[in-house]
């Protein structure tokens, strides 16, 4: 599903709080399952001896790949990394059907495109114990807690593209 440009912009602005200072996340690792969306911020955690429960990546930054010592991290911690395509400026249907369960059995998604969007349906997926963290480019890192407002702004979003109908609600009825 293409993401219409009015959301693209809305997007720009963080879905939870910015973190510049990424020691803080060490905190948040304790008590909460980790969900971390795009290389940088994966490889961020990683330095910091944060194991995200599941990790997205593409191996790119900023639409450059990633040399190579930063990809041998990233294959070092996640070997076993599943498979999707996404392509840019998109949100995949299987991503966000199988969203809920990439977060409960863990590990990694290697993304043949463009991760940055995939953090729409791990956040509708998640629950309370979940914590979804991404980049924002030159600010820091977003850390979101999944709650059904959030939910249901993504929702809206989701639908005026076309996507999930009647997942929303249940997505919705899920955290009420």
């Amino acid at each position: 599903m293409k993401i219409p440009e009015a959301v693209k912009e809305q997007l720009k602005r963080p879905l939870g709080s910015l973190e510049v200072d990424f020691r803080r996340i060490k905190q948040l690792s304790r008590g909460h399952r980790i969900t971390a969306v795009g290389d940088i911020c994966t490889l961020s955690l990683l330095a910091l001896g944060i194991r995200p429960h599941l990790a997205v990546f593409d191996y790119q930054f900023m639409r450059q790949k990633l040399d190579s010592g930063m990809v041998s991290i990233l294959e070092a911690h996640f070997s076993k990394a599943r498979h999707y395509r996404n392509p840019a400026g998109t949100l995949s249907e299987a991503i966000i059907k199988d969203a809920g369960r990439l977060m409960k059995e863990g590990g990694a998604v290697l993304i043949d495109g463009e991760e940055d969007l995939t953090a729409l349906a791990f956040i509708m997926a998640g629950g309370k114990k979940d914590v979804i963290i991404y980049g924002q480019p030159h600010r820091g890192l977003v850390i979101t807690r999944p709650d059904a407002k959030l939910k249901k702004k993504i929702g809206k979003w989701l639908a005026a593209a076309g996507a999930l109908g009647h997942k929303v609600e249940r997505h919705r009825r899920k955290d009420a």
